[in-house]
């Protein structure tokens, strides 16, 4: 049986041998008949279908491979390692940070888990950068090295050498970095003026989106000057250029480029409800992150200059009750005290037009425009007061920072509701007044929602000192300035908050 079974196997083997021997004659005759042809293959149309191409759709197209092949070699892949704080997780049955304890109740078992404390594991994070020195020198953002351990930040050429990179300065309030690598005769880049952009015209992004290396995209600047309110920092500067070019997670701190070739933003981040792109991304302006880099490489910290001024956004109603003809300039709120503002002269009710030449419509132009200065550096400054235009000049300084003191107040005295407005106000006593450091005022006690006083920012707190330059030293006061304007008219109400900050807000009369 067992013979039967081997002999029976064999000729199992030697079947398949035939087989297989009759399957590769048969398919070497066949390639063989194939590979003999003298027929020619022809795949696709002989000619394309367009035959004439615009001169200017193929100078458009080189400038976009030009632009690509100059600027791609100089941005860099960052790939930052950082190690997280250690999270603990508590054992003690006392603990007031027992999780057991705190999800499941006092009875809870706890002595039957012996929790391992948790050791912190390291996380690595992807950027961009963009060499702006043959010696090594990167621009990048803020957040993609903010955190990185000691030498974790590794950066990766184009060519694909790799370089452990010296982190040189940060700034919060920008959102730039400046790191740098030991080489020499590096790549880089040409950095453009932002401030010579315009909406409409063709740039290039170029980056590591969701760690797809040098990825180039392409669009057009849609609108400059954007305020998104991402920095969060008391002394923030956000004055973004807005892109449609294609920008992911991973882009940040890569260059946005003209057609030339030139920088012209740092690439920063996205307006994105899914996070990835949706067609809004934002870059800082290259002479803001050129100024900032060039503090950070020669003093190691930025010198912000600053001019000593709270200001806001002026419209319509605000601009009606100031007296221009149009909205337009920013309303300074308050003037540090000995501050460069003031020692120019400028003073709170003062609308600034603009700036060294520019004009200035928003807050954050203003900022942006201090910001591309140094301390020391003078800058005329365009004022509308009392009806007519004049220039002051401003010495600019090195800020130090301020700080506002919160505190909390009492009402007391007569009271009064201007229904007309959605505004309660009460007298305010000595305490209350010394409280806010003001000679006179009324406490706002109550704001009606959707309101006139609601919707123009008033809230219940605020100490009302003028209206339209007159005192309010009672609500008697404020009800005879109300009462003597009619539906329409527009009131510049001058306001402390508690934490004793000025401001002026406009409140135009409801018509009935």
């Amino acid at each position: 049986m067992a013979e039967m079974i081997k002999r029976k196997l064999l000729y199992g083997a030697g079947a398949l041998g035939v087989i297989a021997a009759v399957f590769v004659l048969t398919m070497g005759l066949t390639f063989g008949k194939i590979g003999g042809s003298k027929k020619d293959v022809k795949l696709g149309a002989a000619a394309p279908p367009i035959t004439h191409l615009s001169a200017s759709v193929q100078e458009l197209s080189d400038a976009f491979i030009s632009v690509a092949k100059a600027v791609t070699p100089a941005v860099v892949q960052i790939q930052v390692t950082s190690t997280p704080k250690a999270v603990n997780v508590p054992n003690d049955q006392n603990s007031p940070n027992n999780m057991f304890k705190f999800f499941f109740g006092p009875d809870f078992p706890f002595h039957n888990f012996n929790m391992p404390q948790g050791k912190p594991q390291p996380e690595q994070a992807l950027g961009s950068g963009v060499i702006v020195s043959p010696d090594g020198y990167i621009i990048t953002n803020n957040h993609v090295v903010q955190g990185a351990d000691h030498d974790g930040i590794k950066v990766t050429l184009l060519d694909r050498r790799t370089f452990h990179a010296k982190l040189i300065g940060r700034d919060p309030t920008t959102d730039v970095a400046v790191i740098k690598i030991d080489g020499s005769d590096l790549p880089y880049v040409a950095l453009g003026n932002s401030d010579s952009v315009h909406v409409g015209e063709w740039v290039v992004a170029v980056g590591n989106p969701f760690g797809l290396d040098y990825t180039v995209t392409q669009g057009i600047i849609s609108a400059l000057g954007r305020n998104i309110n991402i920095i969060r920092n008391k002394y923030g500067i956000e004055d973004f250029i807005q892109t449609d070019a294609v920008i992911n997670p991973g882009n940040s701190g890569g260059p946005l480029v003209d057609l030339r070739g030139r920088v012209v933003g740092i690439n920063t981040a996205i307006a994105t409800n899914t996070g990835s792109y949706e067609g809004y991304g934002f870059a800082i302006p290259i002479d803001i992150a050129k100024h900032v880099a060039t503090d950070l490489i020669e003093h190691g910290k930025v010198l912000r200059p600053y001019i000593g001024v709270a200001i806001t956004d002026i419209d319509q109603t605000m601009a009606k009750a100031i007296g221009l003809k149009a909205a337009g300039g920013v309303l300074v709120q308050s003037v540090e005290s000995n501050s460069p503002a003031e020692k120019g002269g400028i003073k709170s009710g003062d609308v600034i037009l603009k700036f060294d030449g520019t004009r200035v419509n928003h807050a954050n132009e203003l900022q942006a425009l201090v910001a591309s200065k140094a301390p020391g550096d003078k800058a005329t400054v365009e004022i509308f007061r009392d009806g007519k235009t004049e220039d002051k000049t401003v010495t600019l300084e090195e800020r130090s920072g301020s700080s506002f003191a919160s505190v909390s107040g009492s009402e007391s005295g007569g009271s009064a509701n201007l229904s007309s407005l959605g505004l309660s106000v009460q007298d305010a006593d000595k305490a209350t007044l010394g409280n806010y450091d003001a000679k006179y005022g009324v406490v706002v006690t109550g704001v009606q929602p959707a309101s006139e006083a609601f919707n123009r920012g008033i809230q219940q707190g605020d100490l009302i000192t003028s209206v339209d330059s007159k005192p309010v030293k009672s609500t008697d006061d404020l009800e005879k300035i109300v009462d003597a304007h009619k539906p329409g008219d527009a009131l510049l109400f001058r306001v402390k908050t508690k934490d004793k900050v000025s401001e002026y807000l406009a409140l135009e009369i409801p018509q009935k």
